[in-house]
């Protein structure tokens, strides 16, 4: 079979297993053996061992479930609750300052989840029925939440970021340190929206009444709680960043961490400790199965040469560095409406990664732009995952609320993603920095 009808067969049946809701880990393993089949009979199968055994086995992946397990432990003992109504006591003085408060929150709490979903759901929670009985804008509300908990992919420490590092063979160590100023400039701008809103409009968010002293001193007492979360992240991204630990390691350390600070509040139990096990194995199992299917697929584009005939094509059209990048960013864009962020990077990059090595990108640098269009796509419907968080907490409010109220944070991570075109020391720089 020629090459150019395979390409065919690929692109068809892979679109046509996703329009029909199959699951993406089987989608992208069952075409990718077809591809194999088709182009090298029944020797090409043969790779798949090796492909599975290799994808399976690998010491770096460990870090995801040691790091969703952290998350979940805070998630399920509580923690998060007592740290969320600390934020909310050193922030209440802002005007708006739960809003504000949602997105610091979704920061600090996203680097010690990784996981964007978790971060939003675990803020939302707890933010939700206390906003909406102080009535704040549901829409800003809502906003400020979905798109708060998008950093939880960027700031580190970052489950897409240890999948990326393992793609592309990047030092995932590095990859969280890269993220770290763009997080906190992106929380920075996500809260200047928020004030700027506010000011425009005061409406959109009540006036709190001042508080008695005896209840300054409750208060005060509650800001106390941020306290541990913040410890357990310094520990963990302290240790990567002096050499002392590597991600791995250190991800072990926090999941260990997690689980003293629950037992310390006094809510560590079985039953919450065994949902926590079972969530991280379920959240896992799904991540394992997309590397080995995309993995698949992988290898079937290079056996069958389709990944290089792509590329020379693309660099046919004589494209210049940054109209290719602009197609990039289109291309996420629009997968981003219908895929996650994890098969986004499996399906997309083994084709992708030779022609942005081509084009003089550097891999650390866009692996930080990647992570941020990755978090556009939580908030963009028809399937931004945070959005659909969001609204199944929201207590009856419509899906279109959800979605008018996040609309705004997609500009804002697109001039995120402009001001690292023009500055990319904001992400190379404090690698550059880290010892060994």
């Amino acid at each position: 079979m020629s090459l150019e009808l395979i390409i065919l067969v690929l692109l068809g049946s892979l679109t046509l297993m996703l329009l029909i809701g199959q699951w993406t880990a089987l989608a992208l393993g069952a075409v990718g053996v077809l591809v194999l089949y088709l182009s090298k009979g029944l020797i090409g199968l043969q790779a798949l061992s090796s492909v599975i055994w290799n994808n399976s086995a690998s010491y770096i992946l460990i870090a995801v479930p040691m790091f969703l397990l952290m998350g979940e432990i805070i998630l399920r003992s509580g923690v998060s609750g007592y740290f969320y109504r600390g934020v909310v006591v050193l922030l209440g003085w802002l005007p708006g300052g739960l809003l504000h408060a949602n997105i610091l929150s979704c920061a600090v709490f996203s680097a010690v989840s990784g996981s964007s979903v978790a971060t939003a759901a675990t803020v939302g929670t707890v933010a939700i029925p206390e906003m909406m009985k102080r009535k704040y804008s549901p829409r800003m509300t809502f906003g400020s939440l979905a798109a708060g908990g998008t950093l939880g992919i960027l700031i580190p420490p970052s489950i897409v970021m240890v999948l990326y590092g393992a793609l592309v063979e990047e030092s995932i160590a590095k990859l969280f340190m890269a993220g770290i100023f763009p997080g906190l400039m992106l929380s920075g701008i996500f809260m200047i929206y928020i004030a700027t809103r506010l000011i425009l409009d005061p409406k959109l968010v009540p006036v709190e009444p001042p508080r008695a002293p005896g209840e300054i001193g409750s208060k005060l007492s509650d800001a106390l709680h941020v306290f541990p979360v913040l410890g357990l992240l310094v520990t963990v991204l302290g240790g990567i960043y002096i050499g002392f630990a590597t991600p791995t390691e250190a991800a072990a350390v926090g999941a260990a961490g997690a689980i003293v600070l629950a037992a310390l509040y006094g809510n560590l139990n079985a039953k919450v400790f065994n949902e926590s096990v079972m969530s991280t194995v379920k959240t896992t199992c799904m991540v394992v199965f997309i590397i080995i299917g995309a993995q698949i697929l992988s290898t079937a584009l290079t056996y069958s040469g389709a990944s290089r005939t792509i590329s020379e094509w693309v660099l046919s059209l004589g494209l210049s560095k940054w109209s290719f990048f602009g197609v990039l960013v289109v291309l996420y864009i629009v997968l981003g409406c219908f895929i996650d962020g994890i098969s986004m990077i499996y399906m997309t990059l083994p084709v992708l990664l030779p022609l942005i090595k081509q084009f003089g990108f550097d891999l650390i640098w866009f692996g930080i732009v990647l992570t941020i269009l990755i978090e556009l796509g939580q908030i963009t419907p028809p399937v931004g995952l945070n959005l659909f968080t969001i609204h199944a907490i929201s207590g009856g409010y419509s899906f279109s609320e959800v979605v008018k109220g996040s609309a705004p944070y997609v500009v804002l991570m697109l001039i995120m993603i402009v001001i690292l075109c023009v500055f990319p020391e904001i992400a190379l720089w404090l690698p550059t920095t880290m010892r060994g």
